[in-house]
């Protein structure tokens, strides 16, 4: 998720002035990133809930035609995902910028939803957000430490902005980058409890994972091998923040544990973080070493180059 400057407990706000400049994490619940992604998860499923507004079927047929084939991670998603969440709850997108049939359709919806789902979903998050914040109040400035340590790299000096909606995407919760921006589910089942600590971590910690990603991209390539499943990196991030907050709550299990992540993902990849990375965690190990060791009981051997 070194040198380190302390800074402050969080200050979380919700639809309110930016939180201070030394806090982890700013908290938002804005009304138009809310109804982006809800009917972007409605236009996702089979049977959604049968609309009796003209305005709310226009726009599932919108984002179901146009919205919905974009990856939320792509550039041109988060480019919308970032607007919206600027203009939090503004009474008019006429001026956002945004595709004018995008704007169109958000605006010919927005009475619908406001009058229909968004006091809900205003209520979970703002109830997702208080529960947090003690927890981000307590652990922040010591996992923010960690993970840096970790990763080898300083925790950003800006207030990392979150986004709190009722639904993300398929995983529950999602980072872009440039600028760092963390869109999370308040009603996810995996983001509850003490695990939502970890998730939060976890997605702040993709800022700071460019240099891991660069060390075993480098080193796979040294040993002409492939790891066994895609996106490796991705394991090793759910391991290093899930370790390193069970370090801090007595109990806890991390998340990819608990939730099956790593055997529907990453086969294998417990056994090898335990043996070849958590010794990096606890200083036994260098990190050039760990790496290597990464690579060579995660990997496969690649295929020879064509002559």
């Amino acid at each position: 998720m070194r040198r380190w400057i302390a800074s402050g407990f969080l200050a979380a706000f919700i639809l309110l002035p930016a939180a201070r400049a030394d806090s982890t994490f700013e908290f938002h619940n804005g009304f138009w990133i809310n109804l982006h992604h809800f009917l972007y998860e409605q236009a996702r499923i089979d049977t959604p809930p049968a609309p009796t507004s003209p305005a709310w079927q226009n726009a599932l047929n919108y984002y179901g035609d146009e919205v919905i084939k974009l990856d939320l991670m792509t550039d041109a998603a988060a480019h919308t995902n970032n607007r919206l969440s600027n203009l939090e709850d503004k009474s008019s997108l006429h001026d956002s910028g945004l595709p004018p049939d995008l704007v169109a359709v958000l605006e010919s919806a927005a009475p619908y939803y406001r009058d229909h789902w968004w006091p809900q979903h205003d209520r979970a998050n703002r109830a997702w957000i208080a529960a947090v914040e003690p927890l981000v109040s307590k652990y922040g400035e010591s996992l923010k430490k960690e993970l840096a340590a970790a990763y080898q790299t300083d925790w950003p000096t800006t207030t990392i902005r979150v986004d709190v909606t009722e639904y993300a995407n398929w995983a529950g919760a999602y980072t872009t980058l440039r600028p760092t921006h963390i869109t999370i589910s308040s009603v996810n089942a995996g983001n509850q409890g003490d695990a939502a600590l970890e998730i939060l971590f976890h997605e702040a910690s993709h800022s700071i994972a460019g240099k891991m990603r660069t060390a075993l991209t480098d080193e796979a390539k040294a040993q002409n091998k492939l790891f066994r499943r895609r996106e490796f990196l991705h394991a090793v991030l759910f391991y290093t923040t899930g370790e390193i907050v069970r370090s801090h709550l007595d109990g806890y299990t991390p998340y990819a544990l608990k939730n099956g992540l790593y055997d529907r993902a990453w086969a294998g990849a417990p056994e090898v973080l335990d043996a070849d990375w958590k010794p990096y965690l606890n200083g036994k190990l260098d990190l050039a070493t760990a790496i290597h060791n990464l690579v060579m009981d995660y990997g496969v051997a690649d295929k020879p180059a064509a002559r």
